[in-house]
């Protein structure tokens, strides 16, 4: 029998993430500051929703335009890595905040608050 936590888990993954969001976590930054990321993405089943004024905070300078809900155990994700969204929002995204979700078992999910394109 699998463990309710990776059950849940299981369940999220299929029925509750119609998209898929492609990340690049490898960058260098060159002499000017500009970053670029090497090797392929990986592509994570995802919820996709468009931000809510609750989920801007007041005093920030960067815009949330959409929240991305990422069910993984594993991902690191940062603000410096690279976020691609599917139609119809199409296009690499700035990761302005991310949230790591956890139970009592660990970590269960990623929320990553994507800014303007």
């Amino acid at each position: 029998m699998a463990q309710p936590s990776a059950q849940f888990s299981t369940d999220l993954k299929v029925q509750m993430t119609p998209d898929t969001a492609d990340i690049r976590t490898t960058a260098t930054v060159n002499a000017y500051g500009e970053r670029s990321y090497a090797g392929d993405a990986t592509t994570y089943d995802c919820y996709i929703k468009r931000a809510e004024a609750s989920d801007r905070a007041i005093n920030e300078e960067a815009v949330i335009d959409w929240v991305v809900y990422i069910p993984d155990s594993s991902l690191t994700l940062d603000t410096e890595d690279q976020l691609t969204l599917p139609s119809p929002v199409s296009g690499t995204r700035p990761v302005v905040k991310v949230e790591t979700r956890k139970d009592e078992l660990g970590q269960v999910a990623v929320v990553a608050y994507v800014g303007k394109g």
